[in-house]
């Protein structure tokens, strides 16, 4: 009941506010600084008063903002990292400090010359106004297939115009701007100008993670993704704004409070028809009742599309159900970066070409993965080559499998170890069965490149990027037949589909279709060398020109850069 107050007092204040926002502009207020700002800001540092308060209030944000896009040379200066309220970064850069100073006195000493005081007149050439892109990624530094996204747009962004500078909210308050960046060219190897990206660090990044809402999670994540866009708002409004993350109950602030362009990538919709076409099949008061719930929070989400300019996804499944959700706004695939080209050469470029007779299965260890589906459906696979009479079918020949995947917590850890002692109770032979936990990128990329096949069991993986990595390896792929592997990357010329009772899904007319997954064990005994052959180049053709991070860069120009350019957003909302 606590739960429930909680989240109802802040809902009804939420919408007052929101309503009020809708009849009054505060775009003057919040997203520009006031009139006499510069001569505040040059007194303030003249008089050299470091300091972590900024004189400027509410509206430091918007002061930094046109620090950064009118006046900046060292743009990093303005993060404020380690001063979430102030400029400390600015104050701790006397060179920085210097420039601001000098651009002010000119300003100050040609202000007689200008007809109007405005900002797109304070320099000599007004090409240099600079155009802020907010990527909204509170958790950018986790460097999984959400954040590969974030920084090849990023890096696609500051490619497209030298006038470009990324603004990138963060929650990771622990991670220094070199940290974070020192990660990104590590993990993913992109190439990033430095000296155009700016991070603002965002203190509530704790309001839309789930530990937080233990009740009424979808709600109170929502609430708290709509604080925490109020906050990054306030502390650098940016020209556009990018949710790569998946936040979309911020966007009325961000249209009513800036008047910006908002793109989104979305890599799953938020809620889907899925998730309430299963509690509508279960007729318990309970699930009645969490339904009628979910549905008035579909109505809440559907209506967020409205304020979109640009709405991108990440697969065939998720920008159906976005259409399906957003019906008033058009929606367009952009598949993730996924180095493919890179797979392709460092196998090209790989001596040893010999290939074991073992599947890979690369994913995080977690339930919705279907670990335990894969094993369940090797152990019958293992009954039935003991039962076959063919003595060509030498134990030799089995197929063996290998796990591979990372373990971020204790209870990862402990699912692997449930998945181990499955395997004992099932009587599978250690020697066909490996898992390898953490281990290094180089070591995962060596197990496919000597490996045959690549198997993905989870049921509506949205997108798949294992699978992908799998066809960029020249690995036949066995995946389940539903959506981004089913719809996006697998067809028959590369690879086999299965499908299990255990589906949420399933029905008599998909198991006519699609076989089990022990049945296509069975089936990749009789495939011979010059099949796997011509599957595996199909794979690796297939993987270089769909997913490959040059195609990604091609789209993220077109459909989103492009469209803002041609619709003359830019200049509209500037």
């Amino acid at each position: 009941m606590l739960w429930v107050t909680i989240i109802l007092i802040l809902q009804t204040t939420i919408s007052l506010l929101l309503i009020f926002l809708r009849t009054h502009s505060f775009r003057k207020t919040l997203a520009k600084p006031s009139n006499g700002y510069k001569s505040v800001l040059l007194n303030w540092l003249k008089n050299n008063k470091i300091g972590k308060n900024s004189p400027f209030g509410i509206r430091t944000g918007a002061v930094r903002s046109r620090l950064i896009s009118h006046w900046g040379i060292n743009l990093t200066s303005y993060s404020n990292f380690n001063d979430v309220n102030g400029f400390e970064g600015l104050l701790n850069d006397p060179l920085e400090v210097q420039n601001v100073i000098n651009k002010l006195k000119q300003y100050e000493n040609d202000k007689i010359s200008i007809s109007k005081q405005n900002d797109t007149h304070t320099t000599s050439n007004h090409n240099e106004k600079k155009t802020l892109y907010g990527f909204f990624h509170p958790y950018c530094n986790a460097f999984g297939g959400g954040e590969k996204v974030l920084w090849k747009a990023v890096e696609t962004t500051l490619n497209h115009d030298l006038n470009n500078v990324v603004i990138i909210y963060t929650g990771d308050l622990n991670a220094s701007p070199k940290q974070i960046l020192d990660g990104v060219s590590l993990k993913f190897d992109y190439k990033l100008d430095r000296s155009r990206i700016v991070f603002i660090y965002l203190k509530k990044r704790w309001l839309v993670d789930s530990k937080t809402w233990p009740h009424f999670t979808l709600v109170g994540q929502a609430l708290g993704s709509i604080i925490l866009t109020i906050e990054a708002v306030l502390k650098c409004p940016p020209d556009i704004w990018c949710d790569t993350m998946g936040y979309p109950f911020g966007y009325p602030w961000v249209f009513y409070i800036l008047r910006i362009p908002i793109i989104t990538y979305t890599h799953f919709p938020v809620i889907s028809t899925d998730m309430l076409d299963k509690l509508q099949n279960n007729a318990s008061l309970r699930n009645k009742l969490k339904y009628w719930y979910w549905k008035l929070f579909m109505a809440y989400y559907c209506h967020m599309g409205s304020y979109v300019t640009v709405v991108t996804t990440n697969s065939t499944w998720t920008n159906n159900h976005v259409k399906s959700i957003w019906k008033q706004t058009e929606s367009s695939i952009i598949y993730p970066p996924c180095s493919t080209e890179k797979f392709v050469n460092d196998f090209n470029s790989n001596l040893n070409k010999s290939r074991s007779n073992v599947g890979i299965v690369l994913a995080q260890f977690r339930p919705e993965k279907r670990h335990d589906l894969i094993i369940k459906s090797y152990s019958k696979y293992l009954i039935s080559r003991c039962k076959q009479s063919d003595n060509n079918n030498s134990k030799n020949d089995l197929l063996k499998l290998k796990f591979i995947g990372s373990t971020r917590s204790q209870a990862d850890k402990d699912y692997v170890f449930e998945l181990q002692k499955y395997c004992k109770q099932l009587n599978i032979p250690e020697l066909n069965i490996e898992f390898l936990t953490d281990i290094p990128y180089s070591e995962v990329k060596r197990q496919l490149f000597n490996s045959t096949y690549g198997i993905n069991a989870m049921w509506n993986e949205h997108f798949g990027i294992a699978v992908v990595e799998y066809l960029a390896s020249g690995l036949i792929a066995l995946v389940h037949a539903s959506a981004g592997p089913y719809l996006d990357i697998v067809d028959k010329d590369i690879g086999y589909f299965f499908v299990d009772p255990s589906d949420p899904d399933y029905n008599k007319v998909k198991g006519e279709n699609f076989p089990s997954l022990d049945k296509l064990f069975l089936l990749t005994d009789m495939l011979d060398d010059e099949s796997k052959m011509i599957k595996s180049k199909h794979g690796e053709k297939k993987a270089v020109e769909k997913f490959s991070d040059e195609i990604f860069e091609i789209q993220w120009t077109n459909i989103v850069l492009h469209k803002l350019e041609e619709r003359g957003l830019l200049k509209k909302f500037k």
